[in-house]
């Protein structure tokens, strides 16, 4: 392609960033997907919503979030089922 003009050439860089973003994967952090709250991680991991409060507290499962919104990571969480951290 040859592109003569400015306003070509800007939309040829966008076609080919829109591309580029999507075809890259998402981080899971921003992924709502691989996000859970506490209820649901306790219930993925099959324990009660206490003990997933103690599993943060003592550090052996980590928590994400800013101010009052907290979330679980399931791939995190599936790393630390399958190392038996717990």
């Amino acid at each position: 392609m040859i592109y003569t003009t400015a306003d070509e050439i800007a939309a040829g860089l966008q076609k080919i960033l829109d591309e580029h973003t999507a075809s890259q994967p998402k981080p899971p952090a921003t992924d709502p997907e691989q996000r859970l709250t506490r209820r649901q991680a306790a219930k993925f991991m099959g324990v009660s919503y206490q003990t997933m409060y103690n599993y943060v507290k003592r550090g052996l499962v980590k928590q994400h979030g800013i101010g009052q919104k907290k979330w679980f990571l399931k791939q995190e969480l599936i790393e630390v089922i399958k190392n038996e951290n717990l």
